[in-house]
This record gives structure tokens, C-alpha cells and sequence, in this order.
């Protein structure tokens, strides 16, 4: 009985502790407060449906693509009489923590439709795309495209890997895998979906990742750490050679997914998404420290120069993103153009921005 007393004691005395650091944790991380669960596919009616940063996403099956949805009958949203706008790209193009009507296509839609503009505008985009698998989608799905519809190909600046990167890493992630790694991936559903709930809980993941990685010292010592996923499309110091080939190889992969446009008389943009370090104020969001002083490439001019070299137009929003921020911060009602601690996912402000460039 005693020992019963006691154990009871001791739940309540760390339900009492984790009841504190989860005030504390609200008071001085509100930004982890909300929008932090997540959920992968799961089924609702029709199609497919996921929750990313708390945001209830929707996807259907329409001409062979997972198309991000309104929820709506694709089939009676779609009208055969005009082209289509085909935007193909990763997390950005599939809408990371936003709501429908915050995505920079939406926006786009609306603002043509103003200018008594229409198209069906489509979103074809999946995590961890890249230039790949999209020049790959469009190879195989020719017959799907019409004559004078548009194809966007949404640039990311962690789209430049080395091919030979890619197959290391594929290699690594198989045979160096340890049983503890293993065991917290199977936990991580549960942990995005529940326990990211907990603000004191999400906290602690945050500074987890930065203990795990190197945030300070010499460029070559931090290797990969140095620039993260920008690391060889900014030519990380100890990566220079990797980078240049990873850049030819996406030279000659932008070149591919040209052609394929010319084939189909597709009128064929590139829309450069933008990432924070490139900007001014966001060094909050820059929680791992990338130092693009650690760089040996300018990354928005090596993409500039293919594009311009090659004649492909493009999109690049960069110029209203600084002019928004330069306004902003005049005016002292500065806020952040990407989600919070996130280099890479423009917020529905940044997206808006993204939608004006295109």
C-alpha cells in the first residue's frame, strides 16, 4: 500500500513538473505552440488527405497525377475548352503547412481570373521531388498535355545533388542504419501526429536537432552541416568539385525537361523558390546555422545563368520578397516571409509573393 502511495506521489510530482515546463515552454516558445502535428496519407471519401503544420490537405488522382485538391470534384472543376497551367515541383508546389486557398497557385488562379484570364491550374508536386522524377512524370504522361498549356517546373536550391551523393546516401541509409534509429523512425508518426501537440515536447525536438549537428567551427570540419541541404548548390567548401558536377548534371536535366516542353508545343517556365538565407531578418529561421560564407558558388546566379544561357523563362521572386521585407521593416511591422525555424517553405504571405512574380 505504501509503495503505491508512493509511486502515486511520484506521477503526480512529474505531471506537476511537465505541467510547469510546458507553461514555460508556451510562454517563451509560442511559435511552437500550434501548427506542429502532422499525418501522412490518410482516407476521406475520394482521394487521399494528409495534415501538414495542422492543415487539413487534400489530393486526388486526375489524368495519371496526385493533384493537390479543393476538395471538389476534379472532373467538374476541370473545363477541356482551357489550357492548363501544369505546375511540377516538391513541398513548396505541394503547399507545406498551408490551407488551399494560401498556395501560391490558388493566388495565381484568382489573379488571372481577375485579368479575365482562364485556366485550369493544376498542382503536380510530392516531398523530396526534384528535376529527376519530374522529368521522368512528363516523359511519361506526354499524351496528357495539350498544345499551348503551360509547364512549370518549381526550382528548389536542394534539388543540386551529385548523382553519385544520391546513390552514397541510398547506400548508408541501407547497411548503417542502427536498431535505435530504426526504432525511432517506426515512433515518428506517433510523434508528428501526438506529441508534437506538447510545446515543451517540440521544443526539446528542436534542440535535439541541433545537438545532433554541427553549428559551429571551421567549414571543411562541419562538412555537410555547413550548408545542409544547400550544400552543393552553394558549393560548400569541402564539396566545390561535387557541386559543380551536380550543377552540369542539372543543367543537362533542365535541358531535357525543355525539350519535352518544345515536343508538346508547352510553354515552359521555371519558377525559382526562394529560401531565407538569401534574405535580410530571417536569421531566427536559420536555427542550424548554415554559413553561406562556407560557399564557393553564388547559387541564384548559377541558376540565373543557366536559364538566361539557355533561353528558358522564368520566374524569380527574390526582388519582391526584398522589396516586401525593405517595406516592412520601414514601417516596423516586419514578420517573417517563411514558417518558423524553416529555411526553405515560404508562409502564405510568401507564397502570395511567389503567385505576383509568376
Amino acid at each position: 500500500m505504501k509503495l503505491i502511495k508512493t509511486l502515486i506521489f511520484q506521477l503526480i510530482f512529474l505531471c506537476i513538473i511537465f505541467i510547469i515546463l510546458e507553461l514555460l515552454s508556451m510562454k517563451f516558445f509560442p511559435e511552437y505552440s500550434q501548427n506542429q502535428t502532422f499525418k501522412k496519407n490518410f482516407k476521406i471519401n475520394e482521394g487521399v488527405s494528409r495534415i501538414s503544420k495542422s492543415k487539413i490537405q487534400h489530393f486526388q488522382n486526375f489524368k495519371n497525377f496526385q493533384i493537390r485538391s479543393k476538395k471538389n470534384n476534379m472532373d467538374n472543376d476541370y473545363n477541356e475548352n482551357l489550357s492548363t497551367i501544369w505546375l511540377f515541383g516538391d513541398s513548396v508546389t505541394n503547399g507545406y503547412g498551408l490551407r488551399y486557398t494560401d498556395t501560391y497557385y490558388h493566388s495565381l488562379e484568382k489573379l488571372l481570373n481577375l485579368n479575365n484570364k482562364r485556366f485550369n491550374v493544376l498542382s503536380v508536386s510530392e516531398y523530396g521531388n526534384n528535376i529527376d522524377n519530374i522529368v521522368i512524370t512528363v516523359e511519361k504522361n506526354q499524351k496528357i498535355f495539350k498544345n499551348d498549356d503551360f509547364l512549370i517546373f518549381q526550382f528548389n536550391y536542394n534539388d543540386i545533388l551529385p548523382s553519385s551523393y544520391l546513390k552514397k546516401r541510398s547506400s548508408h541509409v541501407k547497411s548503417d542504419k542502427g536498431f535505435f534509429r530504426k526504432l525511432i523512425s517506426s515512433f515518428d508518426p506517433i510523434r508528428f501526429e501526438y506529441l508534437h501537440k506538447s510545446t515543451f515536447l517540440r521544443v526539446l525536438t528542436h534542440y535535439a536537432s541541433i545537438v545532433k549537428r554541427k553549428t559551429e567551427g571551421d567549414c571543411k570540419i562541419r562538412g555537410l552541416d555547413a550548408l545542409g541541404q544547400y550544400t552543393f548548390s552553394y558549393g560548400s567548401l569541402k564539396y566545390s568539385e561535387e557541386s559543380k558536377t551536380a550543377w552540369k548534371l542539372f543543367e543537362s536535366k533542365i535541358l531535357q525537361l525543355k525539350e519535352l516542353a518544345n515536343k508538346k508545343k508547352l510553354k515552359f517556365i521555371v519558377l525559382i523558390s526562394p529560401i531565407s538565407l538569401q534574405l535580410k531578418n530571417h536569421q531566427k529561421l536559420n536555427f542550424h546555422n548554415y554559413d553561406l560564407n562556407c560557399s564557393t558558388i553564388d547559387g541564384r546566379k548559377q541558376i540565373l545563368d543557366i536559364l538566361n544561357k539557355n533561353n528558358i523563362r522564368f520566374s524569380d521572386p527574390l526582388y519582391l520578397f526584398e522589396e516586401t521585407i525593405k517595406i516592412d521593416i520601414e514601417e516596423g511591422n516586419f514578420e517573417p516571409l517563411f514558417f518558423e525555424y524553416d529555411t526553405n517553405h515560404p508562409n502564405s504571405k510568401g507564397s502570395l509573393l511567389m503567385s505576383l512574380s509568376l
